[in-house]
């Protein structure tokens, strides 16, 4: 992963420093999605001294190098995970209890390539989410699960 960031870093003229580093590292080791005050809170729990300017920038500049994804969840903040090794997923997102699966379809790539294709668009980047109950939640609503369509 350090190596990964370092040589990002270069190719855009930036300095590896400490700081930056341990950011990325608090991401990447935690295997999660973690918001930047997460980052911080982790960060100082382990004894380092980095501002939360710094935090955002480096989670920033981790998206903008494509080893990071910054995600929305209309939390009232982002939410960062690592990209390094991972296939592109897309997310479920329990508007009960706020729970985020993961998930993976290769029939979405499929059809991502046809539509941008049949529109001569070139995809930078997917954000597929869809909104609705967990099954947990759905039971407890105490209507049967519903098939939107």
């Amino acid at each position: 992963m350090a190596a990964l960031f370092r040589a990002a870093l270069q190719a855009n003229h930036l300095p590896f420093t400490h700081q930056r580093e341990a950011v990325a590292r608090a991401l990447f080791e935690s295997g999660g999605r973690l918001s930047a005050d997460e980052v911080t809170e982790r960060l100082r729990a382990a004894g380092h001294r980095v501002g939360k300017a710094t935090v955002y920038r480096t989670l920033n500049l981790l998206v903008t190098v494509g080893l990071a994804a910054e995600h929305d969840f209309d939390e009232g903040f982002k939410r960062y995970e690592t990209q390094v090794g991972s296939a592109h997923h897309d997310h479920l997102i329990c508007t009960g209890c706020g729970e985020v699966i993961q998930f993976q379809r290769s029939e979405l790539d499929g059809l991502q390539r046809e539509i941008a294709g049949a529109h001569r668009f070139h995809v930078l980047t997917r954000q597929l989410k869809l909104y609705g109950l967990c099954a947990a939640c759905d039971a407890e609503s105490g209507e049967a699960f519903r098939e939107v369509g």
